[in-house]
């Protein structure tokens, strides 16, 4: 089945990798609407590289500035009607954007950039898709459900197979996936509203997986560690060797490596929900 896919900030990094390993998901080519806010070459890049690959996969683009309200609800209803009405199965909220430096420097419109962006339009984003993915859900046949199934009405040989896997409960039909950080987590001095943020968002993900348990909608959040993408180039190479030499893994993960763990979660058993996953060699 064709899954409708919703990633924002993907014109680069970890959303451009996400996009390129979540193109074919669950068996079929997916439809992506990729969202960007200037970047647009990146995104067209991207798009491009995924249409080589991948032909059958439908792209949207989403071209917003997610920390404005109007704008991002506006560029997300036309995002679903350029798909043909399909709203989103999978919401992968990933963009962000971070300041370094003493909160007493930060004006106060980036800092209320830094919270819409973060954490303001990943609220937002759920609340347009979660009522097409309730509905989706309850329109589901018993059987697409997460309970296991199996053919055989003998309750002993239906736990023998059970238990030996040849009975598996189903993986989500919609979920929604967060990309937070391990400064959500523990702080980090000179990224206070980044750190904000990212807490907010992980709240978020254990308060909304609580509600949407119950029609088999996963939330569940990623906690990144240093990954190589641009927002951490902006360190020194004597900054990022100071920080690798905290972290137990002793590197730095790629972007690849959290597009394989996205995919990971978003394939799981519907009753992994409201987690907080670590992604950081061991670092926190």
């Amino acid at each position: 089945m064709k899954k409708t896919i919703l990633i924002t900030g993907a014109s680069r990094g970890i959303g451009a990798a996400i996009a390129r390993r979540l193109a074919v998901f669950d068996g079929s080519p997916s439809r992506l609407i990729l969202n960007c806010n200037t970047d647009t070459e990146g995104l067209a890049t991207v798009i491009d590289e995924i249409n080589r690959a991948v032909p059958d996969c439908q792209i949207v683009p989403m071209i917003c500035d997610l920390s404005d309200a109007e704008a991002r609800s506006a560029a997300f209803a036309r995002a679903v009607d350029a798909s043909g009405g399909h709203t989103p199965h999978i919401l992968i909220n990933n963009a962000g954007i971070a300041d370094i430096g003493l909160l007493q420097d930060l004006s106060s419109d980036r800092l209320m950039a830094i919270l819409s962006t973060n954490l303001a339009a990943a609220l937002d984003l759920a609340r347009l898709c979660i009522p097409g993915m309730i509905r989706r859900m309850h329109d589901m046949p018993d059987s697409d459900l997460s309970m296991p199934q199996t053919n055989d009405t003998t309750s002993s040989d239906s736990s023998i197979r059970v238990a030996f896997g040849s009975s598996t409960p189903a993986v989500p039909n919609c979920a929604i996936l967060n990309i937070s950080s391990v400064w959500g987590q523990v702080g980090a001095s000179c990224e206070v509203a980044y750190s904000a943020a990212k807490g907010g968002l992980n709240a978020m993900t254990r308060a909304l997986a609580k509600e949407l348990a119950p029609s088999s909608i996963p939330v569940n959040a990623i906690a990144c560690g240093l990954i190589d993408t641009q927002m951490n180039r902006l360190l020194s190479p004597e900054e990022l060797a100071d920080v690798i030499d905290q972290i137990p893994a002793g590197r730095m993960a790629t972007a690849d490596e959290v597009a394989k763990t996205v995919e990971l979660i978003l394939s799981a058993p519907t009753y992994l929900t409201g987690q907080v996953i670590g992604f950081d060699g061991g670092w926190i």
